[in-house]
């Protein structure tokens, strides 16, 4: 089978990759833009198995611009399965004509990409937040309606336009189904996204909040990503291991790494706090900020996903999260003894 995947150089690409490459017979292509850090993808593979750059050679690389439908185009192949995992996230206010612009345009050429090669199957990675935000709601699964809301951030919203690409293609015939992942913990980018949690903590981050968010394995979101490629299934599905305060999860990691727990409950105050300051500091050293105003406010939110759809339809079991940060602490450890 052909299996073509963006955004291979990222957390839940590198991770879907080394999947497929499991499968026996598999061809994986990677579309990757001019100046991707390849040798991340070795790195990730290392983590799993000794002989890496084995693993590494067999995929075939194409350099292309997401933004080009002919470029794409030119690189699908009939009948072949695309994994659309390609987006900037961010939640820092000066990235957003990217994430409202960009991200959905770049869905949108994939989608016409794929409708014009004749692919086979489309799984497009999106996120729990294009399910959107609503005062009062605190329980979301595959049913949650989009709502306008102030509560929806710049990246919720070009998740959601990018997401009604996906929804057109399948109107137009592609055959395809949506992943809607929580907050995806997995080793490799120790200093970017989810994975900063770890780097953070091993520094000493004091913090800790009782907000409540879901959690997943990257290694399940690559597995359901999988499964969900040789279905027929269509529409989106929650993939998300279990619900937990932030609390908990700082917790958990603070003791696999064998540092100091967290000990300063972050309060509405602190937030605003925090996120004016990092604006402040951004202006004056030009460096992304760590906490932006968006970010401030979902840490102190209670938001519960539900994963029945998966664990049913999929008889998926996904790994305790307890196990996962086990997993993960031990890699970062690898990285940077302590």
């Amino acid at each position: 089978m052909q299996y073509f995947i963006t955004g291979a150089t990222g957390l839940v690409g590198s991770h879907l990759a080394y999947r497929l490459l499991q499968e026996p017979g598999a061809e994986v292509h990677a579309l990757h833009r001019a100046g991707s850090d390849l040798h991340f993808v070795k790195k990730v593979f290392a983590y799993y198995q000794a002989q890496a750059d084995l693993l590494f050679e067999r995929i075939h690389w194409h350099e292309v611009d997401l933004l080009d439908c002919l470029e794409i185009e030119s690189v699908l192949k009939k009948g072949a399965v695309v994994f659309h995992c390609a987006a900037k996230v961010s939640f820092n206010p000066s990235d957003r004509k990217v994430l409202l612009e960009d991200n959905p345009k770049m869905t949108a050429e994939m989608i016409n990409g794929a409708l014009e090669a004749q692919v086979g199957r489309f799984i497009h990675l999106s996120s729990v937040a294009a399910l959107g935000r609503k005062e009062g709601q605190k329980e979301f699964d595959e049913k949650s309606d989009w709502v306008e809301s102030k509560r929806n951030s710049n990246y919720a919203k070009g998740k959601y336009a990018a997401e009604l690409e996906v929804w057109r293609g399948m109107e137009e015939g592609l055959s395809a189904a949506i992943l809607n992942p929580t907050i995806i913990l997995g080793p490799g980018v120790w200093q970017q996204g989810s994975s900063k949690i770890f780097d953070s903590l091993a520094q000493g981050f004091s913090f800790y909040s009782e907000g409540v968010n879901g959690f997943v394995d990257v290694r399940d979101v690559a597995e359901v990503a999988f499964q969900l490629s040789a279905g027929t299934q269509q529409g989106r599905y929650v993939v998300s291991a279990e619900n937990r305060s932030y609390k908990e999860v700082f917790y958990l990691i603070a003791e696999a790494l064998k540092v100091a727990k967290p000990k300063r409950k972050i309060t509405p105050f602190l937030s605003n706090l925090a996120w004016r300051w990092e604006w402040l500091k951004s202006k004056l050293t030009g460096k992304a900020p760590l906490v932006t105003k968006e970010t401030a406010a979902t840490a102190l939110d209670k938001n519960y996903y539900r994963n029945e759809k998966v664990r049913e339809e999929l008889d998926f079991k996904f790994r305790p999260l307890k196990e996962s940060v086990r997993e993960i602490a031990s890699f970062y450890r690898q990285d940077f003894p302590l």
